[in-house]
């Protein structure tokens, strides 16, 4: 009788106590700093540093893969892909967005294809970059923001 009291007990305990669920990982944010590189004349990629404040320290090089002009001297869609290196490992990932040649803007969704030691856990999560380019006279620079979304896989 004593065993029945205590299972029943703990089992009126365990439907009373709410079930702890799983947060989510908080997304990653970093800086960045770019400047594009030309190529005998010719713009060919962007490199620069993945910048601190933030959740990562590291380089980029981002490569275009294709852009069309919907709204020749206005909007540029573009596709790109790029890779992370840090000393904790590399991600490796593509955008897909747009560039306002008025504003200077430009805004990317995009995804993390792979990644590998300690952030290999990125590897499928969503990522959102924008920034603001730059005509300088040195050449075309560009800063921005990265945010990745650890846990949205799918």
């Amino acid at each position: 009788m004593k065993k029945l009291i205590v299972l029943l007990a703990l089992a009126f305990t365990l439907v009373l106590v709410p079930a702890v669920s799983a947060q989510p990982m908080k997304p990653l944010r970093c800086g960045l700093v770019l400047e594009l590189i030309f190529v005998d004349g010719v713009p060919d990629h962007w490199e620069g540093t993945v910048t601190l404040p933030g959740d990562i320290d590291g380089s980029i090089t981002v490569t275009p893969s294709e852009a069309s002009y919907n709204r020749p001297q206005t909007l540029e869609h573009f596709l790109e892909t790029w890779v992370i290196e840090t000393d904790d490992g590399s991600i490796w990932g593509f955008d897909e967005g747009i560039w306002s040649l008025k504003t200077l803007k430009w805004m990317a969704n995009g995804r993390v294809t792979a990644a590998t030691e300690s952030w290999a856990y990125l590897a499928g999560c969503k990522v959102h970059v924008s920034g603001i380019v730059e005509f300088t006279a040195a050449g075309v620079e560009g800063e921005g923001t990265m945010t990745f979304v650890p846990g949205s896989h799918g």
